[in-house]
C-alpha cells in the first residue's frame, strides 16, 4: 500500500456552506482567508467552481494564493447545475442555444484550469436528467451527450474531463447516475481524456459498494480520474465525514482504491455547515490515516489470502484485531 497520499478539498467548504434552509451558518470569508484555512487543515489541492470560486477577473488572486500557500489546483467545475437556463439540462438540452452556452462555459473552464496549473475539469451535469415518464427522448439525450463530450474532449486533449455521477438530485433521475453508466459514457466517446470521478457518497446513494465500483473503473478501461471521499446514509447525499457511517466499507474501498493503482489526490468532499471546517477536515484526514495504518498492519498479502479464502468470520477477526488490538 502506498504510504503517502495527498488530500484536496473544495474551496467552498472553507467558506460559509449552507443547506436548503439557510444560505450559511457562518461568516462569509475572502478567497485569501479560505486558502489560509485550507493550508491550516493540511490540504495541498483545491477544487474550484467556476464563477462561484474562480472567475476570469480573479485568476491572478487565485494564482497568488496557490503560490503563497503551496496549494495546487486539482480540478475546476463548470457551473452546469445552478443556473436557471439549465433548468431542463445543459449538455443534453434540446435547445441548441443552451447547449452552446454550456459548451462555451466548459471551454472557458478548460482554459482557466490550465492558467492556474490544473489539468482536470469536473463535469457534473446535475440538471441533465428527468423527473417524469415521457419527459425526454432517451436516445437523443444520450447521443447528444456523447457528441458534446467528444467535442469538449477534442478542444484540448491535454486536459482530462472527469464525469462525476450522482443517482439523484437535483433531478429525480440523473442521466449519469451510476459507475456503470459513467464508464459506458466514457467508453462511448472513444476519448482517452474522458474518465470517471467516483464520489464514495454518490456510490452509496446509488446502492453501490464503493470498493466494487473502484474495481469496475479498473476493469472497464482504467478510467478512474478522481476520488471524492465522504460518507452518507443511503437516503440522501449528506456529505458526512469519512467513516462516520460505513466504517468497514470505507476500510475496504481504501484498500481497493490503492490496489487498482490510483495515486492522485483524495478529495474530501464533505459539507461541514455546522462544524469547524478545519477541525472537520483534519479529523477526516486522521481517520483515513488510521484506517490505512490498520490495512498496513494486516498487509496486502494477508488481505489477498483472506479474499481468496472467502471466510468472512476469519476476515472479521483479523480486521478487529488490527483495529482494536
Amino acid at each position: 500500500m502506498k504510504s503517502d497520499i495527498n488530500f484536496a478539498a473544495a474551496l467552498s467548504a472553507f467558506g460559509n456552506p449552507g443547506d436548503r434552509f439557510m444560505s450559511g451558518y457562518k461568516e462569509n470569508l475572502s478567497i485569501s482567508e479560505m486558502f489560509a484555512l485550507a493550508a491550516k487543515a493540511g490540504i495541498s489541492g483545491l477544487e474550484f467552481v467556476y464563477e462561484r470560486d474562480i472567475r476570469p477577473d480573479n485568476v491572478n488572486e487565485i494564482k497568488e494564493c496557490m503560490e503563497k500557500y503551496n496549494i495546487k489546483c486539482f480540478d475546476v467545475l463548470p457551473n452546469l447545475f445552478s443556473r436557471k437556463e439549465y433548468v431542463k439540462g445543459s449538455i443534453t438540452s434540446r435547445e441548441p442555444g443552451v447547449r452552446e452556452k454550456a459548451k462555451r462555459e466548459i471551454r472557458e473552464v478548460i482554459d482557466i484550469t490550465k492558467k492556474i496549473g490544473g489539468n482536470m475539469v469536473n463535469i457534473w451535469a446535475g440538471q441533465d436528467g428527468y423527473d417524469y415518464p415521457f419527459e425526454v427522448d432517451y436516445l437523443k439525450a444520450w447521443e447528444t451527450m456523447i457528441t458534446v463530450l467528444q467535442e469538449m474532449a477534442d478542444y484540448d486533449p491535454s486536459v482530462r474531463l472527469g464525469l462525476e455521477y450522482k443517482f439523484k438530485e437535483p433531478r429525480v433521475h440523473c442521466f449519469v447516475s451510476t459507475v456503470a453508466k459513467s464508464l459506458l459514457l466514457a467508453e462511448a466517446t472513444r476519448r482517452p481524456n474522458i474518465g470517471v470521478i467516483l464520489d464514495t457518497g454518490h456510490a452509496i446513494l446509488a446502492y453501490e459498494n464503493a470498493a466494487e465500483s473502484f474495481a469496475f473503473t479498473k476493469i472497464f478501461g482504467n478510467r478512474l480520474f478522481s476520488v471524492h471521499i465522504n460518507d452518507t446514509r443511503p437516503d440522501w447525499d449528506w456529505d458526512l465525514n469519512v467513516g462516520a457511517v460505513h466504517f468497514l466499507d470505507t476500510l475496504e474501498w481504501l484498500y481497493w482504491v490503492d490496489k487498482i493503482g490510483y495515486h492522485d489526490f483524495y478529495t474530501l468532499d464533505i459539507w461541514p455547515a455546522r462544524m469547524d471546517t478545519v477541525e472537520a477536515i483534519k479529523e477526516c484526514i486522521e481517520w483515513i490515516k488510521a484506517m490505512r495504518k490498520s490495512l498496513i498492519r494486516i498487509g496486502d498479502r494477508t488481505i489477498e489470502e483472506l479474499i481468496a479464502e472467502g471466510n468472512p468470520v476469519k476476515t472479521m477477526r483479523i480486521i478487529r484485531e488490527a483495529i482494536f488490538g
